[in-house]
């Protein structure tokens, strides 16, 4: 019955885990303020933690609103020294976690410069985080707005302009990537090629005087020659006539076949062939030469001939009785002598014009 008692009475005196007190996060030892103004910091509880380079150094003692921005204030531990201009974002670990304050440094920090207790980082210099809502807004949006189907189409639009094709394709890209890897192993000489450009270009700017005074000198022949270019030209053109009559003579052109070319090709031939054959004799040439050197032994030619019988075609004379063949001349004759002149005349006619033979 004793027993039974003090069983009871502990029973009723003890307490469970949940009356124990939990520990409460803070700061230990000494610590200053520092301020932050926030432009949204929902989410942010009190005794959020504070951290600088990953670490905890600090936490959120008190938040206040004031003109449509939350300023939080923070607990820093006293042995830890902020720089100046140290930015402060509200970050999560876990898409569902708490947020914390994320102090970041800067990085051109000068040595030395912290902020002073009860200093204040500016608006401009703080961010805030997602929120959940934001984040589970913006997702909707992604999957439920058309962007994964446009992202399908786009893709299935590829595969139908590349469909029966995938190997050019696949030859384009192995190209384009063999081409880059040209131009990455002689981006030296590419480089020296700039470099000796850029060169050449300082040099024309260092001499510009120089070629400015070449420029000037070589003004008035310049001046003089765009005076005479009309001059210039009618002689070019009366050149180009001369020579296009010219061609026009066989004798020059060499396509007729009594060119003088020819007809020079065709002498030293044949002397040739008379000096070079063992047979060859110049007793019918010595023949002729008599009779050649009488003719032209002086500045003009003459004849010393002696006619015995002179017959004029039909007309008879004493001791002849005539050509039987021949016949006076008569009206047809003429218009024979007439159509045979002015064919004549169309043939050198057309001869002149490079029209005919």
């Amino acid at each position: 019955m004793t027993i039974a008692a003090s069983m009871l009475g502990t029973t009723a005196c003890s307490s469970g885990l949940e009356s124990l007190p939990l520990p409460e996060p803070g700061v230990g030892g000494d610590s200053y303020v520092l301020h932050a103004v926030f432009e949204n910091a929902l989410n942010l509880p009190t005794k959020a933690k504070v951290r600088l380079a990953g670490a905890d150094v600090g936490e959120v003692a008190s938040m206040q609103v004031e003109d449509y921005t939350a300023i939080v204030t923070m607990r820093i531990v006293d042995d830890v020294s902020v720089p100046v201009g140290t930015a402060a974002e509200l970050r999560s670990a876990t898409p569902l976690g708490d947020v914390f304050v994320s102090l970041q440094p800067p990085v051109d920090a000068v040595d030395g410069a912290a902020l002073s207790p009860g200093d204040t980082i500016p608006l401009s210099s703080t961010a805030a985080a997602a929120t959940i809502e934001g984040v589970l807004s913006t997702a909707s949006v992604l999957v439920n707005g058309g962007a994964l189907r446009n992202l399908t189409k786009i893709v299935d639009g590829l595969g139908e302009a590349v469909g029966g094709r995938g190997d050019r394709l696949a030859a384009l890209v192995d190209e384009s990537t063999r081409l880059a890897g040209l131009i990455t192993a002689r981006t030296a000489e590419i480089e020296e090629s700039l470099t000796r450009t850029e060169g050449l270009i300082a040099t024309l700017a260092d001499r510009r005087a120089s070629i400015d005074e070449v420029v000037l000198a070589a003004r008035p022949a310049l001046d003089v020659v765009a005076a005479d270019t009309a001059r210039i030209l009618d002689l070019v053109g009366q050149i180009d006539r001369i020579g296009r009559q010219i061609e026009r003579f066989p004798s020059v052109q060499g396509t007729d076949t009594r060119s003088t070319i020819a007809d020079l090709d065709r002498i030293a031939e044949q002397l040739n062939v008379a000096a070079t054959h063992p047979e060859a004799s110049l007793n019918a040439v010595n023949r002729l030469l008599a009779p050649i050197m009488r003719v032209t032994n002086s500045t003009s030619a003459n004849v010393d001939a002696d006619l015995e019988q002179l017959v004029i075609g039909a007309v008879p004379s004493p001791g002849h009785s005539g050509d039987p063949g021949s016949r006076l001349p008569d009206e047809t004759d003429w218009q024979a002598f007439v159509g045979t002149l002015t064919y004549t005349l169309m043939r050198l006619q057309n001869r002149l014009d490079g029209e005919g033979p």
